[in-house]
């Protein structure tokens, strides 16, 4: 039997969006640190914010999160303004940006 997947209301996606917008990057400067064979319990790691990881041959890393600021700006709009169509154009906004 496949399992239905309940879209999130309102409500859900204003919460995620302010703990996104608070979200920290000590779990991800750590994973940073270590070198790949040393990533045991990944997955236990809060990387929520984190949107993109890069580790060049140089052993240069690169880091890049959620652009808090503007998460903020949309979180306010979206607590600003009810009704559903706010909530539309903030998934249509998200799923250009993906």
């Amino acid at each position: 039997m496949a399992k239905v997947i309940r879209l999130p209301d309102r409500e859900d996606i204003v919460k995620r969006m302010w703990r996104l917008a608070n979200a920290g990057a000590g779990d991800a400067v750590r994973l940073a640190c270590f070198p790949p064979e040393e990533w045991q319990g990944v997955d236990k790691l809060e990387l929520d914010a984190l949107t993109e990881f890069k580790r060049g041959s140089n052993g240069v890393v690169e880091l890049k999160f959620v652009d808090r600021g503007r998460l903020l700006e949309r979180l306010l709009d979206a607590v600003d303004h009810s009704g559903e169509d706010q909530v539309d154009r903030f998934l249509q906004a998200m799923e250009g940006e993906g």
